[in-house]
Order: C-alpha cells, then structure tokens, then sequence
C-alpha cells in the first residue's frame, strides 16, 4: 500500500534555538571571540571603513582646498552553506540486552518514541553534531574533499584573506618536516606569532590565542620548567586554571589534534598524520560566523516505511574574516589552493 501525504508520520519541531543549534553558536568558549550573525539567509556583504591617514595639508590661503578621493572602504563576502545530519535508529536492535530495559511499556517494536533511549541519543546526536561542526568551522577548505571541503573555515578565511603567518621555517631550530612538534617549539612559535603580527593586531587589544593541545602541553612544560620559583612552583602543582601568552588568554582546541591526525590529507597546512601543530593569533571579532536560525531545524519522526526512528539536524554556517591585518596563523606546511 503507498503512502499519501495524509498518513506519513508527523514531524515534531523542536525549539532549535534551545536544544542543539544555539549552543553551536552561541554556548561554546570560543564563540565568545567571534562575532556571531544569526540572521543570515543568503550571501551578506560586510562593509567596513579604513583608517584614514594623510590627510591633514598644509593651510593654502586664496586657492581651493583640494580634498582627498578614492574608496574608504572594504567589503566581505559570506556565503552560508547549508549542513545536514541525519540519524536512523531501529529499537529492536535494544532487544535482550540492558538497554531494552529503558524502553517504555505497549512501545511499538522499532520505536523508541517517548523512553529514555531517544533523550540519550538526543545528547549524543548533539554532541556529534558540535564535533563536526567544530572541525569543520577551523579546518574546512571548499578545495578540499570529504565533510571538509563544503566551505572555507577559519584559518582557511584567514589564508584566502593573506593575513600574516608562519610555518615550521620561522622557528630556530627548524621544526622537523612531517613530524610531531619537538619539545620546546610550542614558546618558539607563540614568540614567532606575536613577532609577526601586525601593528594594527597587536594595537586592537582583546587578543586571543587558539592553539592545538599539542602545543598547549609543550608550552605547559615550558611553563613548569622555569624553575622552583613561587610562580614555577605553584603552576607545577597546580596547574592554570587559564594558559596565557604574554597577557593574551589561550584556548585550547585539542579536537583539531584528533581531526588532523584522522584526515591530514583533507586539511590544509600539514602533509603527515603527526603534524597536529597549529595556532592562530587574533582578536575578539575579528572573524565573523553567520547563521540562519530561522531557517535551521531538529526534526524526528517515526518512519513506518523503515521502521526506524529518524532525527534530522539542519543548520546553515560560513564565516570570513573581516581585516586581512587582524589574525596572525601558524602551520607546519605553507597553506596554499
């Protein structure tokens, strides 16, 4: 028997902007950094003015002041991709093990509607769906291929901006090719990325540091190994509650250690599984990430047809980076198209 419009299963809507979206964009520790736009539904320009120099001239009496011409200004471009997940899960196959014994009582034999099971896979749904949203925000590259080449990603926007950066070369001793960071880098490269950022950046304040986990332990050991001073001392038994560089806060991002070592052939700036080393230093807004909430969406549903329940998850991101002289990167290799 074909099914007509009128007897497909319903499609309960979720309040996205409480549940799995909103925390992607607006609830994990780096947003904080970044300029998040919710409101947008297609390609938006983003218009800014230059700083003006110049143009003070000396007092000329009786004869036309001349004014100064040209554009003042700067635009750019995002353009959203629309992403999607989706999830089939069959309750049967929680038969005679433990897990069955969350399902509710008089259930139908592969819905998992209203038990325990569907809340779980509610959080793990969401949980995956941050992961990838997370490694595909910093290491996208639409020239790449697989889940990483649907658009450019943060270090990409800040390649295709020609923002500053450094590679394994800008440090003394040179950092070994093809290889896991050596120990005592992690200082070298954060004194390279402060060295090598602009005046403007280094002006702005607000700064951040975004670095690998790797990095972030090297650097630590650094820290520890400066002696059994007061400071020493008390990072060495007790940590940092906050890693900084020079006053400048650092996030740690060890997802990128696990994302380069799984898909190194997808990921621009590094050619082998062990270079999980990168950094970027920046300043608060710099990068702007937008998004539709409007039009993003969680939806499950039963699928009688299948017999399989089935969670959907929508949600639209680009991001650019809007002065070229506001982020400084760091990767093993030369970024290139």
């Amino acid at each position: 028997m074909a099914y007509t419009s009128a007897s497909l299963p319903t499609v309960n809507q979720y309040d996205v902007n409480k549940t799995i979206l909103e925390p992607l964009f607006l609830g994990q520790d780096y947003m904080q950094y970044m300029d998040v736009m919710p409101n947008v539904a297609g390609t938006i320009v983003l218009d800014r003015f230059q700083a003006l120099s110049g143009i003070t001239k000396e007092f000329s009496a009786g004869t036309e002041f001349t004014s100064e011409t040209g554009e003042k200004g700067a635009a750019v471009t995002i353009t959203p991709k629309r992403m999607e997940a989706e999830i089939a899960f069959a309750g049967n196959s929680l038969f005679n093990k433990m897990k069955g014994q969350l399902m509710r009582g008089g259930h139908d034999f592969d819905n998992i509607d209203g038990t325990v099971v569907k809340n779980i896979l509610l959080d793990l749904i969401g949980q995956g769906v941050q992961s990838d949203f997370n490694r595909q925000l910093w290491l996208s590259d639409s020239g790449a291929s697989g889940d990483f080449g649907i658009y450019d990603g943060i270090f990409q926007a800040a390649f295709e901006a020609s923002s500053n950066s450094i590679n394994r070369a800008s440090i003394s001793p040179e950092q070994t090719t093809d290889a896991a960071l050596v120990a005592g880098n992690a200082i070298k490269i954060l004194r390279a990325l402060y060295d090598n950022a602009s005046p403007e950046l280094l002006g702005a304040g607000n700064h951040v540091l975004f670095v690998s986990g790797d990095i972030a332990d090297d650097y630590m050991l650094t820290l520890e190994g400066t002696g059994f001073t007061t400071s020493g001392y008390g990072t060495l038994v007790n940590g940092m509650p906050q890693l900084m560089f020079r006053g400048i806060p650092v996030v740690v991002r060890r997802d990128w250690d696990i994302a380069i070592a799984a898909n190194v052939a997808n990921i621009n700036g590094a050619s082998n599984a062990a270079e999980t080393h990168r950094a970027i230093l920046t300043t608060k807004d710099a990068f702007a990430v937008a998004t539709d909430f409007s039009n993003n969406s969680v939806e499950q549903w039963y699928s009688n047809d299948n017999k399989e329940y089935r969670f959907r998850v929508a949600y639209s991101v680009g991001c650019a980076l809007k002065d070229a002289k506001l982020a400084v990167y760091y990767t093993p290799d030369n970024m290139a198209r």
